[in-house]
């Protein structure tokens, strides 16, 4: 038989639970309409994020993918150099310099990398190297000064800065390297600049080098990089100015004219089927298409388009091809002389404006 306290105490315990199942049968069911709607709602976000990307330009993916692209490398060189710093601890030099190496040039921001080429170079007795890691240094600590503003870190970076200066300085004067001074320029403005894989500027720099030849690149969103060997010499500084390619850009031009019969198509004076190489010719006489189903594909830039028509006035007009857009053109020819008769033709509208493919 239970004791009476026992026994008591779970009569009560029984009837505080009869109790509270009314409660928990009348409990509310999960609203699933406001789960639906929040669902649905997650998915429209999602379905106009990826519109956003398949909205976005040309020009834009490609500077979103150069950015997704250093911020790829300097994860990388971040991983090249901890495995130097681990290769350091265990005295193997040579290894240590050759991935942090590794990492700057993967990162060749940042100025550590370089401050840390430095002594492991002085180590192996490689001068070169560490005049040119300690002159990359002083580049990138001159721009994040200028770029710090009045924060803490300022007087640790000039600090630094001096140290290296000074340095540098010193292995000029041990009389062991050769060293010139070379001014660089890029064509675009927004071109960055490197000498032997260091960061020089962006758009023009100066910069301490090695004597002899020595290797310029620039890299800039819409041009192909580009480099170009310069030769560094003692005493007046070098100068060079380096221009990269753009990268071709197309558009579409359609072409509408109401003359269909014996019209020649002229684009910047020579016929549209030679310009594009369609139909080439010895002596380049070539009728014109008239009005074309299919659209050119121009390079995106500005040209003159005419047609001509024997026994009409010359129609002509300057486009502009846009990237990725289509341009189109519908030109009236007027008749002169002996056509004059003819219904007059209206008046010749200027071109569509660009709309996107």
């Amino acid at each position: 038989m239970l004791p009476i306290r026992l026994a008591l105490a779970l009569s009560i315990a029984s009837l505080t639970f009869a109790a509270a199942l009314p409660a928990l049968a009348q409990a509310p069911e999960v609203d699933r309409s406001e789960v639906d709607a929040k669902k649905k709602a997650q998915e429209e976000k999602e379905k106009a994020k990826a519109a956003a990307v398949v909205q976005e330009s040309e020009a834009a993916r490609e500077s979103r993918e150069a950015q997704e692209k250093k911020e790829a490398n300097a994860k990388e060189s971040v991983k090249r150099y901890m495995e130097a710093q681990e290769a350091a601890r265990k005295g193997q030099t040579a290894r240590a310099l050759t991935l942090t190496e590794a990492a700057a040039a993967l990162d060749p921001y940042r100025y550590e990398f370089a401050l840390n080429l430095a002594p492991i170079a002085a180590a192996l007795k490689q001068p070169e190297t560490e005049f040119k890691t300690l002159t990359a240094a002083t580049i990138l600590l001159k721009r994040l000064i200028t770029q710090v503003g009045d924060s803490p870190k300022k007087p640790d970076y000039e600090a630094k800065l001096k140290a290296a200066q000074q340095r540098i300085d010193e292995l000029k004067e041990e009389g062991k390297i050769a060293v010139g001074t070379i001014r660089l320029f890029a064509e675009p403005k927004t071109c960055e600049i490197f000498l032997d894989g260091a960061y020089v500027g962006l758009g023009e720099g100066v910069i301490e080098s090695l004597t002899g030849t020595r290797k310029a690149e620039v890299k800039c969103v819409g041009y192909y990089d580009y480099e170009q060997f310069v030769n560094v010499r003692v005493g007046d500084p070098t100068s060079a100015t380096i221009k990269p390619k753009p990268v071709p850009y197309f558009g579409k031009l359609i072409v509408k004219v109401d003359q269909t019969d014996g019209v020649i198509t002229f684009l910047d004076d020579l016929p549209i089927e030679q310009r594009l190489a369609e139909k080439p010719t010895n002596d380049g006489k070539i009728s014109g298409k008239g009005t074309r189903a299919e659209p050119y594909q121009l390079a995106a830039r500005k040209w003159i388009v005419r047609f001509a028509k024997e026994g009409y006035d010359r129609w002509h007009r300057r486009v502009e091809i846009r990237r990725d857009e289509t341009i189109m053109v519908d030109a009236r020819l007027e008749p002169l002389g002996d056509n004059a008769d003819e219904p007059p033709a209206s008046a010749t509208p200027a071109p569509a404006p660009a709309t996107k493919k």
